[in-house]
């Protein structure tokens, strides 16, 4: 073994036997643990601020009702910094894998998302985690959640065949996060999604970077939010951002340190590196997707919208933070189609000769495929039909594209009364948002019987 991979398979084997102990009551990732009997247990003889075994869980922002109907064991036992599945887009039928999946927490939330149509698989590398997770199991009654040993390395995942990504404060604890990226990429289907909560940080302290201890910490290998991103990029993902975060301070800090023998090196003041590292770690969830081939975009078909599509819709617009006041506009809503699933739409409001155009919404893995243009192509051709000779729109997002498309730029009291009655003009949300206008019939429109 080369050096380096000497160095990765000592990190792993102090993680793997970290949490072995963790999961028995022994010292946990970060700060101080709970045994079975439920005493806590200072790690390294330190004083424990924060305790990451079970506590995350408190602040993370979990729904109670959630956590209400899983195992104490599986609460106890979380070692998480997030919540994963907080708004997440997971539904019924599709494959969800959570990386680092310890006792079960998110994979019993995730199985509930995913019903009896999907599937959730648990990795994770610690054989005692992977035991404790499946007891759990068997507590909830869950036939549709599987635990495997693994690591994130090198998945025992088929290729193509998940469809949701999640983990929980686990990819920092990788020695080589570029092959956890790749594997991720890998496994996605075309379409798939991620939602990782991981901790991240910035100018870290070089006794925190060279100490074993510091990786089983969740310290060691955080790397930045931009070195974060560019890894998933480079696997193949796009739209990948960060819509969350939750920053430690210094006393929270002290607990991730551990005390002068562990976390910060030997001789080095776990106080002073807290406070001098407050506001430069923190966690974070990335969200990202694995777009569909170009060949998608050729399968996807752009008609009038179903009463069937009302839920779909308003699922699309409440995930863009749009406004989902779609029912007694449904009639003048257009969907794009790919094999029976909603992945983008587009309406108007209809005012004699006036229209406000709205609810541009395509899902993220689509929008490379110009999938928005043709919707916004439908829906003039629709407005002519229908007399409409002028456009209007607030938009505080695609004010550039809209540009491209010829609408300009006008004062809100300029905008035609009718119009600017309308929900989305009255709405505080769009208080901060562009008015913008079109001559519908200053030049051809693009129809699709000749283009």
């Amino acid at each position: 073994m080369t050096e380096r991979e000497l160095r990765e398979r000592d990190i792993k084997d102090a993680v793997k036997s970290r949490y072995a102990k963790a999961i028995q009551g022994s010292s946990s990732c970060c700060g101080r643990s709970v045994s079975q009997e439920g005493t806590q247990a200072d790690s390294c003889h330190a004083p424990a601020i924060v305790e990451q075994k079970g506590g995350m869980v408190k602040i993370a922002g979990y729904d109670q009702g959630e956590l209400s109907r899983l195992p104490a064991d599986a609460l106890q036992n979380s070692f998480g910094c997030g919540t994963p599945l907080a708004f997440a887009g997971v539904g019924p039928g599709q494959t969800v894998l959570d990386i680092g999946s310890g006792a079960g927490i998110d994979c019993f939330i995730a199985a509930e998302k995913v019903g009896p149509t999907g599937k959730v698989i648990g990795l994770d590398m610690t054989p005692e985690m992977i035991e404790r997770a499946r007891q759990n199991a068997k507590v909830v009654g869950l036939a549709n959640v599987e635990f495997r040993v693994g690591e994130a390395e090198k998945m025992p995942v088929e290729d193509t065949s998940v469809d949701w990504v999640i983990s929980n404060c686990v990819i920092n604890l990788s020695p080589d996060k570029p092959a956890v990226f790749g594997e991720i990429g890998r496994i996605l289907r075309p379409g798939g999604r991620i939602s990782i909560s991981d901790i991240v940080a910035q100018d870290l302290p070089e006794a925190v970077r060279q100490s074993r201890d510091a990786w089983t910490r969740c310290l060691a290998g955080a790397i930045s939010e931009e070195t974060y991103v560019r890894g998933l990029e480079k696997a193949g993902l796009r739209d990948v951002r960060v819509t969350s975060r939750i920053v430690y301070d210094a006393s929270q800090l002290k607990g991730l340190f551990g005390g002068f023998c562990c976390g910060a090196g030997a001789g080095q003041d776990a106080a002073a590196l807290a406070d001098a590292a407050a506001g430069n770690i923190w966690s974070a969830r990335f969200e990202g997707v694995k777009p569909q081939p170009t060949s998608a975009a050729a399968e996807v078909t752009v008609e009038a919208a179903k009463k069937g599509d009302r839920s779909a819709i308003e699922s699309l617009l409440t995930e863009e933070g749009l406004p989902t006041d779609v029912a007694s506009h449904l009639g003048d809503f257009l969907v794009a189609r790919h094999h029976g699933r909603v992945v983008g739409c587009v309406g108007m409001e209809i005012r004699g000769a006036d229209a406000l155009f709205r609810s541009l919404a395509v899902i993220p893995d689509y929008r490379e495929a110009g999938i928005g243009r043709r919707l916004y192509d439908a829906l003039v051709e629709n407005a002519l039909r229908k007399g409409v000779q002028k456009a209007y729109l607030l938009t505080a997002t695609i004010v550039s594209l809209a540009e491209s498309w010829g609408f300009q730029r006008l004062a809100r009291d300029e905008v035609p009364e009718a119009i600017r009655d309308t929900a989305q003009f009255r709405g505080e949300c769009c208080v901060s948002a562009v008015a913008m206008w079109k001559d519908l019939t200053a030049q051809p429109s693009k129809c699709c019987s000749c283009s």
